[in-house]
């Protein structure tokens, strides 16, 4: 068992962007959207809210059967060991305390691809007999095979997503996601709480998305603009790491930018984000790591 595993679940996150046709970037024009659901009424954890699609980690994620499936595509695992190469401050989630299972930075990578194709029915990666991953560091979403099946058979436990990928002959795209962010609920949740490692994938064009019934009340596809400007006009509900990550990108109006961006500060490892609350007489107000407010040594 994990260290903390009495406290929180470990998870992973996703935030999928995908280019808007042919529109031209400026500063207040958003060349990209980015995809996000709204949380059912009868979600266990934070129901009704915006968020990107993710979830908690399961073990099939770290079976070591992925690094012979890797190998006979030829990804080897010196190439997988690259995803490794992180500097700088590393949250606990990130930490191998198992030698019997993959890499975290590798498991928590399939973790986040499971969970969107499960919600969201969105697949990246490629077909075996297709050209590899572009260097150019955007993804894609696989088609020509039968979502709807896979995804209710890989939702529901009936098969493993490694089993999709060897059957399909399916190749997830690791390789092509960012590390973006890690985040822990706050203390105040204390029956239900996740550290999350968060990740960016960029895509060419929108792929079409099949909502999971049971966990997906509606997706849709917006700038992260246009979610901040929902939130504050309270047309929806941004759970806070969402609307800090929006914020982030908020600045970034250009896909390409962002990919190229999120490339060179995936390398540089990540600060754990657990937010403080602090209630006042008529709001309550969230602080975070360098304000002023925030415990030391927290």
């Amino acid at each position: 068992m994990r260290k903390f595993a009495k406290y929180w679940r470990d998870s992973a996150s996703l935030l999928i962007l995908a280019r808007d046709g042919n529109r031209v970037a400026s500063k207040n024009n958003f060349n990209y959207k980015v995809l996000v659901f709204k949380r059912t009424e009868k979600t266990a954890f934070m129901p009704n809210s915006i968020v990107f699609p993710g979830g908690a980690v399961d073990k099939q994620d770290a079976i070591l059967s992925w690094t012979n499936f890797f190998a006979k595509q030829g990804i080897s695992k010196e190439r997988l060991a690259g995803l490794t190469q992180v500097g700088g401050t590393r949250p606990f989630i990130f930490e191998n305390d198992d030698p019997n299972t993959l890499d975290r930075n590798v498991s928590l990578r399939i973790t986040a691809l499971r969970e969107a194709f499960e919600e969201l029915g969105v697949l990246l990666g490629h077909k075996q007999s297709e050209a590899g991953s572009s260097a150019s560091g955007f993804s894609k979403a696989v088609g020509g095979f039968d979502i709807e099946k896979w995804q209710k058979q890989v939702h529901d436990g009936e098969k493993q997503f490694v089993e999709l990928c060897e059957e399909l002959k399916i190749v997830p795209d690791l390789l092509n996601m960012y590390e973006w962010s890690a985040w822990l609920t706050p203390a105040m949740f204390r029956k239900r709480r996740f550290e999350t490692a968060f990740y960016l994938v960029a895509l060419d064009e929108q792929p079409e998305v099949r909502s999971e019934p049971h966990e997906v009340a509606e997706h849709f596809w917006d700038t992260p603009s246009g979610l901040l400007q929902a939130h504050r006009e309270e047309k929806l509900w941004l759970a806070p790491p969402q609307y800090y990550e929006l914020n982030r990108l908020v600045h970034m109006p250009d896909i390409d930018q962002v990919v190229q961006f999120a490339r060179e500060r995936s390398t540089r490892g990540s600060t754990l984000i657990c937010p403080v609350q602090y209630k006042c007489s008529d709001a309550a107000i969230f602080v975070f790591p360098g304000d002023d407010l925030y415990p030391q040594g927290y």
